[in-house]
Formats: structure tokens, C-alpha cells, sequence
């Protein structure tokens, strides 16, 4: 895969996947957040058919350290972690009532890690940290966002699935990079909502997502680069194509 030849110890990288998919890397260890690489949800319901095929099928996805932000089918996607080839290698880390979850797909527990909002663990040399989201449905309480530091110091923020509040903006941290959802449906972020969270994480760059692989849930990115424009972070922000690299 694109990413099997980075090894960079100094800087850490990461590869769009569509929808809420990341594969972070650095100094060798790997990270996969929310990997959609299915079309579970348009199996399920034709009106949300993927508009694209996923760009890496999940029998070539190999990380140390796989992390689920909540359980709805298009960040915790049952066909790619039945097709996930390397169950018994990588630490899963998800939520509660996620992590039982992945238990029922078949995840061996003593590979499973609960980390939710305010909590950390330390693994692979990494430190993750459970962050506030504002779960967007009841069924969906326990979405956490993430952050991941690297043993460079290099971080990246996840929000997850989150709708908007007073709340979201005080409890976020700081982080090298952002990933908000910007699509603005079913009680997400809106382009104009997730800029004003980028303002208060105050990253290097910010990276939208939650907005290409279904068009009835999505969002022209260039929404949120015009506000970012408008709030004078146009150099900060990054759309990337799938597969496409951030290195910082």
C-alpha cells in the first residue's frame, strides 16, 4: 500500500480513506480511525450507495492500533473488520458500548481497549486520548473523538460524529492536525460550525471529512474552505483525495 515505504521518525503522515477514514503513521507504528470500506450502508439503505469505490479493499489494511469512534456502519463497518486479516495483532480501541461491538464481530477481548471521553491509554509507544463529542442520536451515546500523540510529539485530532455546542469548543485539545466532520446531516458538524472548532484547536492544519462517500450525507469541502478563507486560515487547511498524503 502507499504507505508501507514511510518510515520517517521525525515527521508523522496521514492517508485520507473517504468518508471518516484516516491511516496515520509514525516512526513505524500505524494507526486506522473509522475505515468505511464496505457498502454496508448502502446495502442497507440504496439512497446512501457509496458514489465512489473504497480505495483500498480491508484485506490489504494492515495497522498496530485500530480505533472505532462509535458504532454506526460507516465508522464501525462490520464487512471491513470481518475481512480485517490481522485481528490477533492489532489493539482495537473504541468506546463502551462500541467495544462490545467489536466483540460480537468476532474481536478476541483481550485485544480490545475502552477508551472513552477524559480517558487515555498508552500503547505501541502512542498516547490516545478520549475526547468530547456530542453522540448525534441515542443509539450512539458513547461516541468519543480521539486524540493521538505520536512518540515524536506529533498529534492529530478525530472529533468523530458531533453535533455543535459551547461545550465541544472548551473541552477540545489541542492538536498538530485536525479532522472535523463538516457534512452538516444528521446532527454533524456544519462547514461554518467545524471552523469555528478549528479556531479553537488551533492546529497546523485542519482536514475535513464526513463529506464525499454517500451523497445524501455530504458536502462540498470548498464550503469549508471558504470559511476558512474568511477566517483567515486558508493556508492551514487540506482536502485531500483518498489515498492522498499529509505529512507535517
Amino acid at each position: 500500500m502507499v504507505w508501507q515505504e514511510y518510515e520517517s521518525v521525525e515527521k508523522s503522515a496521514l492517508w485520507f480513506l473517504g468518508q471518516s477514514g484516516f491511516y496515520l503513521k509514525s516512526g513505524g507504528v500505524s494507526v486506522v480511525i473509522d475505515p468505511y470500506l464496505s457498502d454496508c450502508v448502502g446495502e442497507d439503505s440504496p439512497l446512501f450507495t457509496r458514489t465512489y469505490p473504497a480505495p483500498v479493499s480491508p484485506y490489504d489494511l494492515k495497522a498496530d492500533i485500530y480505533i472505532v469512534t462509535h458504532d454506526h456502519l460507516d465508522h464501525l463497518d462490520p464487512a471491513t473488520i470481518r475481512a480485517y486479516s490481522h485481528k490477533e495483532e492489532t489493539i482495537f480501541v473504541a468506546p463502551r458500548h462500541a467495544a462490545k461491538k467489536l466483540e460480537i464481530l468476532g474481536i478476541n477481548p483481550q485485544q480490545i481497549r475502552i477508551v472513552d471521553q477524559g480517558d487515555g491509554l498508552a500503547v505501541s509507544g502512542i498516547d490516545i486520548q478520549g475526547v468530547f463529542a456530542l453522540g448525534t442520536d441515542e443509539g450512539v451515546l458513547d461516541t468519543t473523538g480521539y486524540r493521538i500523540r505520536f512518540e515524536n510529539g506529533k498529534s492529530v485530532y478525530h472529533t468523530s460524529d458531533t453535533s455543535f455546542c459551547d461545550l465541544l469548543l472548551r473541552a477540545c485539545p489541542h492538536a498538530d492536525v485536525l479532522l472535523p466532520c463538516i457534512n452538516g446531516k444528521f446532527g454533524n458538524l456544519t462547514a461554518e460550525q467545524a471552523v469555528l472548532l478549528t479556531q479553537a484547536v488551533n492546529p497546523q492544519y485542519v482536514v475535513p471529512h464526513h463529506y464525499d462517500v454517500m451523497e445524501l450525507n455530504g458536502e462540498n469541502p470548498n464550503v469549508f474552505r471558504y470559511f476558512c478563507v474568511q477566517s483567515g486560515m486558508e493556508e492551514r487547511c487540506r482536502i485531500l483525495k483518498p489515498l492522498e498524503m499529509l505529512e507535517w
